[in-house]
């Protein structure tokens, strides 16, 4: 079901995640930097997170959910793509089609 593979994705997302910022404090000093891309990796993950609390532990309707799902899954979209095409990410760390 959805549920299954949202489970899965929160972990894998949760464990890179973390494991970026790990990398991170190596890399550049710090584990943060509110970066673009960052940002909308952690509000990707709230969006999971949410669905997921509310599934289990909330009384919302279906409907409710699959609105929230379909949001999570479009901010996903922005993180993976769209954040490339933001005047704020032109200075991201995390942009590497660039030309230098």
């Amino acid at each position: 079901t959805a549920d299954n593979l949202v489970y899965a994705g929160v972990a894998f997302l949760s464990i890179g995640m973390l494991l970026g910022s790990l990398w991170a404090k190596e890399a550049w000093g710090n584990y943060w930097s509110w970066d673009p891309k960052e940002t909308w990796a952690v509000i990707t993950w709230m969006g999971y997170l949410i669905y997921i609390h509310l599934r289990l532990f909330g009384r919302v309707g279906s409907k409710s959910l699959y609105v929230l799902l379909i949001f999570s899954f479009l901010t996903l979209q922005m993180c993976w793509y769209g954040v490339n095409y933001l005047p704020a990410a032109q200075q991201s760390i995390h942009l590497y089609n660039r030309n230098n």
